[in-house]
């Protein structure tokens, strides 16, 4: 089955059309559009029904020739877990798996749609115990997210969060254990990946927009112009007398510490060290971030290329390279095996 990726970001909408051949991928097409002010977070029939028609022209401008489509749901929007259950039966785990659930998502189950992935089985203390990908969606998310694709004419295939699409086209699938971090806009998602399967997922909302905050607050400027400035300037000390490194420091330490918080549960769990950190997101572009988390981490630190695994041609040859993270999404989705 032909398909496409499609990624509804906060501020901006992406479209990937993949074709496989043997271990590599061919673009078939690609492409970018604004999303709405409030994208999917809007509950207005009038902005979904904008968000629709901005995605229906997306389809045409990029020139996407199948309207079959495998979208995200927002990962700060979803419950996401790893946990570790005893060897169960099929039976016993569905059982296990909503009693699990009714622990920690804050809202009734009946209102909520469950997923899981069994990533594999450990022995610990002698005995032989499972783990298990868990996912929880709202119903409300779900039905959303459908209704706006099929208003923009499009057919629904699958739908899976964004922290498992990004593991696809950011992490080999016969990679060591690396810790993925999303530094996006409204949320900072963070997971280990090891030899293609996420073994832990967290989301903060510690994100891009509390950085321009930050940097707005302390240099006195609007919402636009502290954008531009942490654009511009990112962490480099050297730039504009370090003010804007300042105001960002003390935001980017709040996710400093979320990353070793989940390097130590790994090490701790599975006495296991990660290998290096994957970077993705706007945040991650910023002058100067690499080489700040880099050092505070003391990990390999790299910004993910979603496009590593797909053959090079024109249309990527035409696209800016700071641009390449920002499909890690789609770019995952439209490689799902269906």
């Amino acid at each position: 089955m032909d398909f496409f990726g499609l990624d509804i970001g906060s501020y901006s909408i992406k479209a990937v059309q993949l074709r496989k051949i043997q271990d590599k991928y061919q673009l078939v097409a690609l492409g970018s559009a604004p999303s709405t002010s409030k994208g999917l977070a809007s509950e207005a029939e009038s902005d979904l029904t904008a968000l629709a028609e901005n995605i229906k022209k997306l389809h045409q401008e990029a020139r996407v020739t199948t309207k079959n489509v495998i979208s995200a749901l927002p990962e700060d929007q979803v419950f996401t877990r790893v946990i570790t259950l005893p060897k169960l039966s099929e039976e016993e785990l569905t059982s296990a798996l909503k009693w699990e659930t009714e622990q920690y998502v804050p809202i009734p189950l009946s209102e909520v749609t469950l997923a899981h992935q069994v990533i594999g089985e450990t022995t610990q203390d002698t005995r032989q115990k499972t783990e298990v990908l868990l996912v929880a969606a709202p119903n409300r998310l779900i039905d959303k997210l459908l209704k706006v694709l099929k208003t923009a004419g499009l057919n629904p295939v699958s739908l899976e969060t964004e922290i498992l699409a990004m593991s696809r086209s950011l992490v080999a699938p016969d990679s060591e254990a690396t810790l993925l971090v999303d530094l996006g806009a409204r949320a900072t998602d963070i997971a280990i990946v090891e030899k293609g399967q996420v073994v832990f997922t967290r989301s903060i909302s510690t994100a891009g927009e509390a950085l321009t905050r930050a940097v707005a607050g302390a240099l006195g400027l609007e919402a636009g112009q502290a954008e531009e400035y942490k654009k511009a300037y990112g962490v480099d000390p050297g730039k504009l007398e370090g003010k804007v490194s300042q105001a960002i420091e003390p935001i980017l330490e709040v996710i400093v510490k979320e990353m070793e918080q989940a390097i130590q549960f790994y090490q701790q769990e599975k006495e296991k060290t990660v290998k290096r950190i994957v970077l993705t997101g706007g945040t991650a572009i910023l002058p100067e971030v690499i080489t700040l988390l880099a050092k505070k981490l003391t990990f390999e630190t790299q910004i993910g290329d979603p496009f590593s695994r797909v053959v090079e041609d024109s249309l990527l040859a035409k696209m800016p390279k700071n641009d390449l993270p920002f499909y890690a999404v789609a770019v995952g989705l439209a490689m799902k095996e269906i």
